[in-house]
């Protein structure tokens, strides 16, 4: 039998034979290497997929208010100063020993922001003009430094990078050309996450164009199934590397590798962990952690019914579910494996309504006004059910969480307020070391301070606003450029 036949059976069998519809309109070139795209696709699999999304939409659906709890949280900010020190001074240590590694979740494209390449190399707007991947590359740097100068010993944290196949080799040209923004090459590892199929409303694969199947990535929680396939798990292994600071690529603020919530998730032998922020709009676009039936869970904002999503504490003064999400986690790499060795089948699946392009039903390709499209979707937080010794670690808003989902014309979770936030942010750094600050404030560079150390010098001195304070090599590297 050829392949042909064997594709057309398959085809057959998942009740997709309309994706051969227009293959007598294709060359015989194309009809060659639509034959290969088709045969990559594991459709039984995808088949499977659609059926157990479906499931699980239903078993989340039976979800109702009674069956939530608020879940306990811990307040870094409520904490004694020397209780932190006493988490930063573990962290460090463990950095320092090597033991620590970052996984960027960086497969979105910059779409939504009206950019048309991935939302790392979009320009950000703030002062220095410095990328996503710029400011978490330098923070990178910036706390290597801080593990040496506390621990006396030089400390690797390697820095991955999940990609999708529309964001792969851009990110890759774009590291490369800027020489990853000072981290040594044998540092940073790029691997892409799983691409499938895209389904109507029925079930049916979408075909982008007549020779090719539209397909999207699996979500941020592909990423347990891509560290197992693309041997990112036995890599972190051979590293000697124990724990895994997992956070998605848009939010300005991230505290990359933050060592206080390391070190919190070391000493209490969390083998999982969650920064949460202080939801108090319930319409904001986060996720919450809740006790769902007596187990922890994290329910999405478009599957939280907005009655839930209101409701107040007695006080009246907060949300009963206000653990926002943000999409920042601590896993020990044994964790890690067993996700991807053991629950990653069982995770749950979420669909998504979408537009995407599509050839119509005479044949002409078509943009939909409105959502013609399932995209099925895992989310990385959805293994915290798995966790044998969980920790949600609420942190502040102002100085860890200001994302980036929209573009500037929203007004909302943009590059402007993206920029606000940050120069705000540096401002009370500056202005808390008894320097002055003029409008909305300035830019420090992660190569500077952390998190506002190390600025003594900016006492009784004043900035002009959108200033950016840099260390003296940067200063010397830009006096050579110009």
């Amino acid at each position: 039998m050829s392949d042909l036949e064997d594709i057309k059976k398959l085809l057959e069998e998942c009740n997709q034979s309309h994706l051969l519809k227009y293959w007598n309109d294709l060359n015989e070139s194309q009809q060659k290497d639509f034959l290969a795209h088709l045969k990559s696709i594991d459709f039984k699999e995808a088949l499977w997929m659609w059926h157990k999304a479906e499931a699980d939409f239903e078993e989340c659906d039976k979800i109702t208010e009674d069956d939530l709890m608020p879940v306990d949280v811990e307040v870094e900010k409520d904490l004694p100063h020397s209780t932190i020190e006493e988490y930063r001074s573990i962290g460090l240590e463990e950095i320092s020993n090597n033991k620590v590694a970052v996984i960027v979740l960086a497969g979105g494209q910059g779409t939504r922001l009206g950019m048309p390449y991935p939302k790392g190399i979009c320009p950000t707007g703030i002062p220095s003009g410095k990328t996503l991947f710029q400011l978490q590359a330098e923070r990178i740097q910036c706390l290597e430094d801080l593990a040496k100068l506390k621990t006396g010993k030089s400390g690797t944290i390697y820095w991955y990078l999940m990609t999708s196949e529309a964001t792969h080799m851009l990110t890759e040209k774009f590291l490369i050309q800027n020489r990853h923004f000072g981290l040594n090459k044998d540092q940073v590892t790029l691997f892409k996450q799983t691409q499938i199929p895209c389904f109507d409303m029925t079930g049916r694969i979408i075909l982008e164009e007549k020779d090719e199947v539209a397909t999207s990535p699996d979500g941020n929680g592909g990423l347990f199934k891509a560290l197992q396939e693309q041997g990112m798990l036995e890599d972190l292994q051979k590293k000697g590397i124990k724990y895994v600071h997992v956070h998605s690529v848009d939010n300005i603020l991230v505290k990359v590798a933050d060592p206080v919530f390391i070190g919190k998730c070391v000493k209490d032998n969390v083998d999982c962990g969650l920064k949460v922020i202080k939801k108090t709009d319930p319409t904001e676009p986060l996720g919450v952690v809740v006790l769902a039936m007596d187990k922890i869970d994290v329910v999405e904002y478009t599957e939280l019914p907005p009655t839930t999503a209101a409701l107040l504490s007695h006080s009246r003064e907060n949300l009963v579910f206000n653990a926002g999400n943000i999409c920042n986690h601590f896993f020990t790499v044994d964790f890690l494996k067993d996700i991807s060795s053991k629950y990653e089948f069982d995770l749950r699946l979420h669909m998504s309504k979408k537009i995407v392009t599509q050839i119509g039903p005479d044949g002409d390709k078509i943009l939909p006004p409105v959502p013609n499209c399932i995209k099925i979707e895992k989310f990385v937080f959805d293994v915290i059910t798995y966790a044998k010794n969980f920790l949600v670690w609420q942190v502040e808003r102002t100085s860890e969480f200001s994302p980036v989902k929209n573009s500037d014309v929203s007004k909302r979770d943009c590059f402007a307020t993206a920029k606000r936030d940050l120069l705000a942010l540096h401002k009370t750094w500056v202005e808390n070391n008894g320097g002055k600050c003029q409008g909305a404030g300035v830019e420090v560079s992660p190569r500077l301070s952390y998190e506002g150390e190390g600025l003594d010098f900016v006492r009784g001195k004043e900035f002009k606003e959108n200033e950016v304070l840099i260390t003296d090599r940067e200063q010397r590297m830009l006096d050579r450029k110009s």
